[in-house]
């Protein structure tokens, strides 16, 4: 986790250190709630991309692979809403959460000075994770008079483009004159899950620490042709621009605060 995590989490438990109290001591978890969190993303995935093609010499094609396999951490934030129902010490309900990712993009150019492919620079861009993400699903949790751990699981859905497209700009040229657009980095939807631990404070309040596990799955692989007018793709005749992708993963660690609007 970031420094700026660790400061976050200090800040959000002084509340706590001040004191903590609950006044519902029948059903204290029960009932709707809104609130917001903060915390640090720490993901891995490998995508890989290269030009192809039975014109390219082998030598020559090797030098346009691009892409990599790579661990990056980002900052996350956003908001949650969700209801609960208690039962005794048993509290079972819906939780949804929308939040902004600080999305990493993985930018690599290659200038050529072959005929073969055309001379020019070729400038890949492909995202590493998402712009933002939405999680819901169920959460299970036992009651305590201020306090409550809980375990949770869902759906997570990937916010923001994570496609990778390669640029040709001819040489002594200022803006590029065609493209090549590759498939998805990772895929759109997947699963989350994990717990974490709720403390009651003073008032309709209350703090949150969370870990979830993402997983977004395998993006698909394609194999794409040039884009972009015809005289500038006639040059890429039989060459085509091949993507590969793995599995993306992430470790989410989240501080939060709630509000309940049953506690009056």
């Amino acid at each position: 986790m970031t420094t700026l995590a660790h400061r976050l989490v200090l800040l959000v438990g002084l509340p706590f250190i001040a004191g903590v109290t609950w006044a519902r001591t029948d059903i204290p978890w029960d009932g709707m709630y809104i609130g917001g969190n903060v915390g640090d993303a720490s993901s891995s995935t490998c995508n890989s991309a290269a030009l192809n093609g039975v014109v390219i010499d082998p030598p020559i094609a090797s030098t346009f692979n691009f892409g990599n396999c790579s661990k990056s951490g980002a900052l996350v934030g956003g908001v949650q809403i969700g209801e609960n129902f208690q039962t005794k010490r048993l509290v079972w309900g819906i939780d949804a959460d929308l939040d902004y990712w600080s999305a990493k993009t993985l930018s690599q150019s290659l200038k050529n000075t072959g005929a073969v492919p055309p001379a020019g620079t070729y400038d890949f861009s492909g995202k590493q994770s998402p712009s933002g993400f939405a999680v819901i699903g169920p959460r299970i949790g036992y009651a305590g008079d201020t306090w409550m751990p809980y375990v949770k699981a869902g759906t997570i859905l990937a916010i923001g483009s994570h496609s990778s497209t390669l640029f040709y700009t001819p040489t002594a040229a200022t803006r590029p004159t065609a493209s090549f657009s590759g498939a998805k980095d990772f895929a759109t939807t997947g699963w989350v899950a994990g717990g974490g631990f709720e403390l009651g404070l003073n008032g309709a309040w209350s703090i949150t620490a969370e870990y979830l596990h993402a997983n977004l799955g395998k993006g698909s692989n394609s194999t794409t042709n040039c884009s972009g007018k015809v005289s500038a793709c006639a040059a890429f005749s039989g060459i085509s621009f091949d993507n590969a992708h793995a599995g993306f993963s992430a470790n989410i660690f989240r501080v939060g605060i709630t509000y309940w609007f049953g506690y009056w």
